[in-house]
């Protein structure tokens, strides 16, 4: 059953097609005095309503499925989406996967929606109609916990069970596009409480479906420095990056989340010690991270951004001012997130080896400022070129001059080369030591 439930204060909307309905997410966001920026609309004319949207606010006119006849338009921070009018608009709201989202507002703000819908609203409970509702598109299970993250719903013991039903058949059975699970997948992560969600994710069986390599470091026991499983350590790991660094980017949460992927794999017990240790894992988190972000669709510079942090987060700063300095510049690419990675790793790990957790961080609180400054100054200019430095040394194009720069590069950032006559005699010095060293004669 199908009623008006109430009204809500509309924003200004210059886009409202004739005889249309703003559906959907909006109208939940506007019911709980929210401020929404992405708009749904049915029309008679989709395509009508946008192009005379797009020459209202002058925005970008986007085809979203010419077939279906969906449209978008983008204006600034918001987006107006039309599709085909319903025939009959209380059996559309009844299919639709939530009662928080089965609602519909008229142009003048009164909301018609399922008679449970009132009800859950007040008191933030996610519910869907039927199993049938919420099976007919793959992906509603997995916005079922987004939109729980997101907007602290909390599901009706049915709906809870028929996710988790559904998510045991999808780990082998029909699964959304990736594209489309990333994005849902992206919304959990960027939200305050990301940690929280991905464990709620692991609990309802929704990661074995989407992060299969993830979930099984749950109970594998670490020991020594840690108190937590894999699984339970990586997800303190990102509840601590963003409770101290809550301005951390995407490439950044992921590699918190994953940076030990790989430890079941190489899991070794040290009868010694009386803990396991883990040799390698870091390389082959770093490929496996990879193929997992890969799956989701992410692009090249994504995976290749948490690859990296992955690699290299057992790799921490040194202790002397000298040798930090030239940590700083061999890993300035993944600068300042990589000593933040390292930071929340030691603050998830508070096994009976670990000491004084806090006083263990306070160094790398200090590269921390030191890498945040490296970045902010960026590197000096190269005082010489390639050309120069063959022209110099009299050396042909090749992987000794290649050295020779970068070797001039490291006495630039330290501080020990500062101006071009020094450069000269640095390189001089350098190829003489560098020729000494390996046999090379003076004219290789």
């Amino acid at each position: 059953m199908v009623r008006v439930i109430g009204r809500v204060r509309l924003p200004e909307l210059p886009c409202w097609p004739e005889g249309g309905w703003l559906v959907g997410g909006a109208v939940r966001d506007l019911w709980w005095g929210l401020e929404p920026r992405d708009f749904d609309f049915t029309a008679a004319d989709p395509a009508q309503a946008a192009q005379a949207c797009a020459a209202r606010t002058g925005g970008a006119l986007v085809c979203l499925d010419a077939r279906r006849d969906h449209w978008r338009v983008v204006a600034g921070e918001r987006s107006y989406d039309f599709t085909p009018a319903p025939n009959r608009l209380d059996e559309d709201l009844l299919r639709r996967d939530f009662t928080v989202n089965a609602l519909a507002a008229s142009p003048r703000g009164a909301v018609l929606a399922p008679a449970t819908a009132r009800y859950d609203l007040a008191r933030r409970i996610l519910r869907t109609p039927s199993a049938a509702v919420l099976g007919s598109d793959p992906l509603r299970p997995l916005r079922g916990a987004r939109l729980a993250v997101t907007h602290a719903l909390r599901p009706e013991a049915r709906t809870l069970g028929w996710i988790r039903s559904l998510a045991r058949r999808q780990r082998f059975g029909r699964r959304p596009a990736w594209e489309r699970a990333r994005d849902e997948l992206d919304w959990i992560l960027m939200h305050p409480r990301a940690a929280w969600g991905f464990q709620l994710l692991w609990r309802w069986g929704l990661a074995d479906v989407y992060l299969p390599e993830w979930v099984t470091g749950a109970g594998v026991e670490q020991r020594g420095y840690h108190h937590l499983d894999v699984l339970r350590h990586e997800l303190e790991t990102l509840h601590q990056l963003l409770w101290r660094f809550p301005e951390a980017e995407r490439e950044l949460r992921w590699a918190a989340l994953l940076h030990d992927l790989a430890k079941p794999l190489v899991r070794r017990w040290d009868p010694e010690r009386g803990y396991y240790r883990f040799f390698h894992h870091d390389e082959d988190g770093a490929a496996l991270t990879a193929t997992l972000l890969r799956r989701l669709r992410y692009g090249r510079a994504v995976v290749t951004a948490v690859r990296r942090l992955v690699r290299q987060h057992m790799q921490v700063p040194p202790a002397t001012p000298r040798a930090r300095r030239r940590w700083l510049l061999r890993h300035r690419g993944l600068l300042p997130d990589l000593v933040m990675l390292q930071i929340a790793d030691r603050a998830a790990t508070r096994g009976p080896r670990s000491g004084d957790v806090e006083a263990r961080l306070e160094p790398l609180y200090r590269a921390l400022e030191e890498a945040r400054e490296a970045v902010r100054q960026g590197e000096p200019e190269p005082l010489l070129d390639g050309e120069e430095v063959m022209a110099l040394l009299g050396l042909e194009p090749g992987p000794l001059v290649g050295r020779a720069l970068q070797a001039l590069r490291e006495a630039q950032w330290l501080g020990t080369v500062r101006q071009r006559e020094e450069a000269v005699r640095f390189v001089e010095w350098w190829y003489a030591t560098e020729a000494a060293g390996t046999g090379r004669s003076g004219d290789a």
